[in-house]
């Protein structure tokens, strides 16, 4: 049995991490079974320290909310070899003061036709309005709160440029359960909720995040037109701060065709955050860490 931090809400950070097998040429470092942001700095930092001294063979690293993934070659080093390693830098990390930080801006116009369009597709009630009834929430008061803090990006992936991120202020927090049946498709850049995980999906894919808006920016450019797009394209970065704009058609017209031009100039500050404070600040707040996804047997109409 592992043992841990046991959370009121039955989640748990581990004393010591877990190392679990991947197949072949991976193994998952595991660092708790809860959604938590300061738990997200561990993992952050453990892949900042690798890429600083990473070990023979390793070919890449895949932080996510609670894990970071580790891929190696078989040829060059084994699945020992590499634990051995990570434990080392593990045990020499200590807390983690301060992260690498961008802060991203996003516009977005919220109460968008293309979700209304997904939702009326496939029977659902209107994305928006399902958020604010489940929430006890008018469709104004979800925009404001959606727009009114950060969100921490725990992780990339799901599909090319898709992320996960949380509300950084824990009276912020807020979502909806996914739809019980996925759409088969869902337009491209529309923002949604998977519990209390906002995100964006990149391209036009199946989903089950309720949708409320749509950004004119790109989440994943394989153009790569822009500047933000010089390292790859996916915008989105683990460690990220999205903040999120609500705009108006009229905007988001204007926007929209900046970027597909080209010409648009994407808002990212580079930066490091005080992880140290924040979680200082949560523990003065009187609020969990952790996220959960809202539990409810609401149906959508």
């Amino acid at each position: 049995m592992m043992a841990g931090a046991q959370l009121a809400g039955g989640g748990m950070i581990y004393d010591e991490p877990v190392f679990r097998t991947l197949g072949d040429t991976a193994i998952n470092v595991e660092f708790g079974d809860e959604t938590s942001i300061p738990l997200n700095f561990r993992i952050l930092a453990l892949d900042f320290a690798l890429r600083e001294h990473a070990p023979e063979g390793l070919v890449e690293t895949n932080p996510q909310v609670r894990t970071l993934g580790l891929v190696f070659d078989p040829l060059a080093t084994t699945r020992e070899r590499i634990r051995t390693h990570v434990e080392a830098l593990i045990a020499a990390q200590g807390a983690v003061s301060t992260l690498p930080s961008r802060r991203v801006i996003i516009p977005a116009l919220y109460d968008d036709p293309w979700s209304r369009e997904c939702a009326e597709a496939f029977g659902v009630r209107n994305n928006i309005e399902y958020i604010a009834a489940f929430n006890d929430m008018t469709v104004a008061q979800v925009i404001e709160t959606h727009t009114g803090c950060d969100y921490w990006v725990t992780g990339v992936g799901f599909v090319p440029g898709a992320f996960m991120s949380y509300a950084m202020e824990p009276a912020k927090r807020f979502g909806a359960p996914l739809y019980r049946t996925p759409r088969t498709w869902t337009h491209a850049r529309l923002l949604n909720f998977g519990g209390t995980t906002s995100t964006i999906y990149p391209i036009r894919v199946p989903g089950g995040g309720q949708l409320f808006g749509r950004t004119p920016i790109e989440i994943f450019d394989p153009r790569e037109l822009s500047p933000a797009f010089a390292d790859g394209p996916v915008l989105a970065r683990a460690g990220d701060r999205h903040r999120y704009e609500s705009i108006g058609r009229e905007e988001y017209d204007a926007i929209r065709a900046e970027v597909e031009a080209g010409t648009y100039e994407y808002r990212v500050e580079d930066g490091t955050f005080d992880c140290a404070a924040y979680v200082d600040w949560l523990a003065e707040a009187g609020e969990p860490a952790e996220k959960r996804d809202p539990e409810s047997t609401w149906e959508p109409a």
